[in-house]
């Protein structure tokens, strides 16, 4: 297996409990890293992972990694996390496509989770395995093209795609899409084979808080998924005109929401 960890951040003082962040395939755990200086920052001890590699253990067949890959990163994730949890508050966050395997991984593992927060995870719903297959082409297509491109020709594609967004944020962005593994991405992504409505059932029988913040653009939140989500107990909050706004110029917002939610569920000693 080639999950890791990508970064370990230990609060000054007590810890309040454990966050596990775990961002979408198609970027870099580096991009979280504001945020999950952030919580530590709260008094949050933050293990951030690496999905990238994830499906490469020799237990997983290439016929399970072709049918059920989203299964497969939550299993690998679990297995990941288990020895460096402290039997402390832990919180699943989950970013992107990463918010599909947390809420999955969430549904598995209920014992001692104290939250679950999910940042923009429905970019992909709803979700056929046809759709699924073409927008998985479509994004292994689009990676190609870009690391065929040299640093400096990608950067200034993406500067042009994201307008506004600082140059730190793109170098990372860059980097990340230089070293993604193009054959990950056909592959289906991290979307596990469990549905949504399903998914958030079980959290609901569980009673673990669940709390969704996610923007309007494009690929984010439609009144379907709201909808579903409310009924099934998990709180929302749509930001207008955002999406995967982590990096972006909503990430204050993001984070007073996000530290509201973890005012309530993991409070400070």
């Amino acid at each position: 297996m080639t999950l890791h960890l990508i970064e370990t951040i230990a609060p000054a003082g007590g810890t309040r409990g454990t966050i596990v962040a775990l961002p979408g395939l198609a970027e870099s755990a580096e991009t979280l890293r504001v945020t999950t200086a952030h919580w530590a920052h709260c008094g949050f001890r933050v293990l951030s992972i690496d999905p990238r590699g994830h499906g490469r253990s020799p237990r997983w067949t290439a016929e399970l990694l072709r049918r059920h890959p989203g299964d497969v990163i939550v299993d690998d994730v679990l297995e990941t996390i288990e020895p460096e949890l402290d039997g402390g508050a832990l919180v699943l966050f989950g970013h992107s496509a990463g918010g599909s395997a947390a809420a999955a991984g969430a549904a598995r593992r209920p014992r001692g989770l104290a939250a679950v927060l999910l940042e923009d995870p429905f970019w992909r719903l709803p979700v056929t395995r046809h759709q699924d297959r073409q927008v998985a082409e479509a994004a292994a297509a689009t990676l190609e093209h870009q690391q065929s491109l040299t640093d400096a020709e990608r950067l200034a594609e993406l500067a042009a795609i994201h307008p506004g967004w600082p140059a730190d944020e793109l170098d990372a962005w860059s980097e990340a899409k230089q070293r993604m593994d193009v054959a990950l991405v056909r592959n289906g992504d991290v979307i596990p084979s469990t549905g949504w409505p399903t998914l958030l059932a079980q959290l609901a029988d569980s009673r673990i808080p669940v709390h969704i913040v996610t923007g309007t653009v494009a690929i984010g939140i439609t009144a379907n998924h709201r909808a579903v989500a409310r009924s099934l107990g998990a709180e929302v909050m749509v930001i207008e005109g955002a999406g995967h706004f982590v990096r972006r110029d909503a990430r204050d917002r993001f984070h007073t929401v996000a530290d509201a939610f973890l005012d309530e569920t993991v409070p400070a000693r």
